[in-house]
């Protein structure tokens, strides 16, 4: 289970990096008008958010304590944004990819699985809104 615990951690710690960069660029597109990229944006920021607070569930149901140190939060421009962000999730989507099918835990990998399929939407779409507000599909499956 400690292997488990420290791809959650992990992962944990970088999307609340992604997080922090959709939240930065948020900022820009409010400062520059750009209402239409702002709502994009922070659909990105949105799902994010969510992917951090599941993983952060996980982490107390194994009964350990999430570490809550904060990420320096990434360089961000709205020039730039789509490439970065294109960059990132591409990023994320491989570093899940690398990871979950090594492990033992079948919630955790669940987990992990289902946030790689929000994570290859938004790179395919570079849009949020990937996540769903129901019961995950490996609590389903468990007894």
């Amino acid at each position: 289970m400690s292997e488990s615990l420290a791809l959650l951690r992990e992962g944990c710690r970088r999307e609340r990096e992604q997080a922090l960069f959709y939240r930065a660029l948020v900022g820009e597109a409010e400062r520059a008008g750009e209402f239409r990229v702002t709502e994009r944006l922070n659909e990105l920021l949105a799902d994010e958010q969510h992917h951090v607070a599941r993983l952060t569930a996980r982490i107390l149901e194994l009964g350990e304590k999430p570490d809550m140190a904060q990420p320096a939060t990434p360089s961000a421009t709205l020039e730039t944004w789509l490439a970065d962000a294109e960059g990132r999730e591409a990023a994320e989507v491989a570093w899940y990819e690398d990871v979950v099918d090594g492990i033992d835990d079948a919630k955790t990998a669940g987990l992990l699985r289902e946030i790689l399929e929000s994570e290859r939407n938004h790179l395919n779409a570079l849009g949020g809104k990937w996540m769903t507000g129901e019961a995950p599909t490996w609590e389903q499956t468990e007894s």
